[in-house]
């Protein structure tokens, strides 16, 4: 049986509402960022806060979101609450750096993200959920937020580390999660106040980066020994940064040191496996609850796939495919926010931005929004309709960023995110438990809480 809910409306948290006192936001901050936006939010150009110390504009307009991301970047650095929280986890890689060093390394790794690179992935994307889809039984009960937790980290395992992975490479993904349960944003960083200020949780989220930092640096010393030894530094992840150079850096310079590298990988698989999986559990909630948008779904892969796996040839004739999971990340996009520091004064649009002011973009929010989205809250693949996409202003769909900071492992997210749900949804689908409640928790990750219970059922 099928299930078809015409009156389907995914789940989100209420807006906040009624006084809010000082008391009351920071203890929604802190268990769900998302649940602390007021209803104005999802229809107001802009909103100026004052929160604690510190003055905040909500960047709600796609005119004002390019030009703080794009025509004015220069003027607007990364938020240090922001630093605080991903930067003992991810060091200074290129979620987290600024200035010439992001430039620099942005210049090392966009050969390593070029198309022909990540084609070369593709049968490995394709054979890690097979493997998974051969473990499933009908009627199995399998948490689906978990099952995409580890197919993706399979598949970044093995990009980053090819023929050679570590036995303990999984365990970078449980020490990347006992880390992120310990980086909520607290009272102490709300505030403001400087890094040596006590913050609960500190010593356990040391503790797991210690455990990953173990993992990572061995990976690294192995890799550098076998290069020394004369074999080659690999088609892998891992063999591409060791061998990266930096093409408009003096003749001779190097390329990146072991610090790097531990940092890019460590981003890797945060970013890497992280965010893809948010967005495809996601997707398997949305529709198992719109029978309609499942059943083109298969139409599409039957007459595209005709029984078969899906290969990197046709990923441009999974067209619904990729509206399914462009809308699931409309809905619950995995980097729900981000925030900016001016650096001077500024203004646009009419509106005065003084140096200092924390600027957030909130894709949760501008995804949403009233005005640019005919029914914000439902779930409708057909926004991403070539022709209803291309009418669109820009700006409004940003689940990976936008401009020279946008995502630069978009293609590898996407073409990994289409041929997981292709491999899978042509021979399954998946139900919500009975009686399961999932709500959309935002920390690092916009996180179906606490999981997604699912049954599998045969096609």
């Amino acid at each position: 049986m099928v299930l078809v809910d015409a009156d389907f409306i995914p789940v989100r948290p209420a807006p906040m509402r009624g006084p809010r006192n000082l008391v009351k936001i920071i203890r929604t901050i802190r268990d769900n960022a998302i649940a602390a936006w007021s209803d104005e939010a999802y229809e107001r150009d802009y909103i100026f806060y004052q929160m604690f110390m510190r003055r905040v504009l909500l960047a709600n307009h796609p005119d004002l979101i390019r030009h703080v991301m794009l025509d004015n970047v220069a003027n607007y650095v990364r938020d240090p609450l922001g630093q605080r929280i991903l930067e003992p986890g991810l060091g200074n890689g290129l979620l987290t750096s600024e200035g010439l060093d992001w430039k620099r390394q942005r210049r090392l790794m966009a050969p390593i993200f070029a198309p022909r690179r990540i084609q070369a992935f593709g049968p490995l994307m394709t054979g890690c959920t097979v493997a998974l889809a051969d473990r499933l039984q009908e009627g199995q009960r399998v948490d689906m937020a978990e099952a995409m937790m580890h197919v993706t980290l399979d598949i970044i395992a093995r990009s980053m580390f090819g023929a050679d992975p570590a036995s303990d490479v999984s365990q970078v993904g449980a020490a990347m999660d006992a880390y992120q349960a310990t980086v909520k944003p607290g009272i102490a960083d709300l505030l403001g106040l400087p890094g040596w200020f006590p913050r609960p949780g500190a010593a356990k989220g040391r503790a797991a980066l210690s455990q990953m930092d173990t993992i990572i640096n061995g990976l690294i010393e192995r890799r550098r020994s076998q290069i020394a030894s004369g074999a080659p530094a690999g088609d892998d992840l891992l063999g591409l940064l060791l061998a990266a150079s930096d093409a408009e850096a003096a003749p001779g310079a190097k390329g990146m040191d072991d610090r790097e590298v531990r940092d890019h990988m460590a981003t890797f698989f945060l970013a890497g496996h992280e965010t893809t999986a948010t967005a495809l559990a996601w997707t398997w909630y949305l529709l198992s609850q719109d029978g309609g948008v499942q059943a083109k779904l298969w139409a599409e892969l039957d007459a595209v796939l005709s029984g078969r796996d899906p290969v990197w040839a046709d990923l441009d004739k999974l067209v619904y495919c990729r509206m399914v999971v462009e809308e699931a990340m409309r809905l619950y996009p995995p980097a729900h926010s981000t925030s900016r520091i001016a650096l001077a004064d500024d203004e646009v649009m009419g509106v005065k931005i003084a140096k200092g002011t924390a600027v957030i973009v909130s894709p949760w929010l501008m995804h949403r929004h009233r005005r640019y989205w005919a029914e914000p809250d439902r779930f409708d693949p057909e926004n991403f309709a070539p022709e209803k996409a291309a009418a669109r202003p820009r700006f409004t769909f940003l689940p990976f960023g936008a401009g020279p900071r946008i995502c630069i492992g978009m293609g590898f997210a996407m073409a990994e995110a289409v041929l997981i749900l292709a491999t899978l949804a042509r021979r399954f689908r998946f139900e919500l438990a009975p009686g399961a409640v999932v709500v959309p928790v935002a920390k690092i990750t916009l996180r179906p809480q606490p999981g997604l219970p699912m049954i599998t059922r045969l096609r």
